[in-house]
């Protein structure tokens, strides 16, 4: 029998802090670039019910995922806390209602486009974890629009679609897409018997593997926009991606060469290192202007 301390640490376990607090993080970056850091119509107060928002829609989407997948992670990840018997499918409920609950809550004391953005965030995550997961692309595209999300949300709250955060959110969509697709190189065996129509699983290993390289360079090519249009310091912000683009363009011919399991498996956690370098380009490239 787990003890209280123990349930409650299963219970934060399970909402993947590190996860939901990045991105929290995410939001409040992209809200300080989109407005030039000013943070302008965002009290302080404000900008914590956003953190509080946030956190609480990345951790209804972690904890329903869980629930859905408890058999599959019994076999590939029996350490985690419901798979282990650490938190009981009941209590996760409870507690993803509860959070989804406070983050509307937070989400309404804001304004309209906070929590229209909540809701949509809230409804895709559902709607993937319960029909779209096994769909292939249509699944990948929902990932890469709730990624993108609260780069897009910064720029409507910083006045409307434009400026840079609307192009970062459309790198980064790019970018997640494609390592989406790219994931499923490894996996088509173990997808291709549970019916998930994943792009490697219907067209083959090699084309997953150009078709997210692809997308990868398109997501490279548009951080040049903000260049052309005056959107950034460009002494600070050209050595950043100068940088992106060379490492990027490794990447698409590392997995076009070579679409084993063991390099897309390496090369999914370095994908987000290059999205990180991205946003923190946008960052510094803004500060001066």
């Amino acid at each position: 029998m787990a003890s209280a301390r123990e349930k409650v640490k299963a219970a934060i376990e399970i909402t993947r802090p590190v996860n939901s607090l990045m991105v929290s993080l995410a939001i409040i970056l992209s809200l300080g670039i989109a407005s030039r850091w000013s943070f302008q119509g965002f009290t302080p107060i404000d900008l914590v019910t956003v953190v509080v928002a946030g956190y609480c829609l990345s951790s209804v989407a972690m904890i329903t995922n869980d629930i859905i997948d408890l058999e599959i992670d019994r076999i590939n990840a029996p350490h985690r806390p419901l798979p282990a018997g650490k938190v009981s499918t009941v209590e996760a409920t409870i507690l993803s209602i509860f959070l989804a609950a406070l983050g509307f809550l937070a989400a309404i004391s804001v304004d309209l486009i906070t929590t229209a953005f909540y809701l949509g965030g809230l409804a895709l995550s559902l709607l993937y974890n319960t029909l779209l997961k096994r769909t292939g692309l249509p699944g990948n595209i929902v990932v890469a629009a709730l990624v993108s999300a609260p780069f897009m949300y910064a720029s409507l709250e910083a006045g409307g679609l434009g400026g840079p955060m609307s192009v970062f959110s459309t790198m980064v969509f790019l970018a997640v897409l494609g390592r989406e697709v790219a994931k499923g190189v490894p996996d088509v065996e173990g997808d291709k018997a549970a019916g998930v129509r994943t792009v490697a699983v219907v067209f083959g290993k090699k084309t997953a593997a150009a078709v997210a390289s692809a997308l990868y360079l398109a997501s490279a090519a548009l951080g040049y926009i903000p260049l052309i249009y005056g959107y950034v310091d460009p002494l600070i912000y050209t050595p950043f991606m100068l940088l992106l683009t060379l490492l990027v363009v490794r990447e698409a011919l590392l997995i076009v060469k070579r679409p084993t399991r063991e390099n897309v498996l390496a090369h999914k956690n370095r994908v987000l290192g290059y999205m990180l370098i991205g946003l923190v380009a946008f960052a510094l490239g803004t500060l001066g202007i």
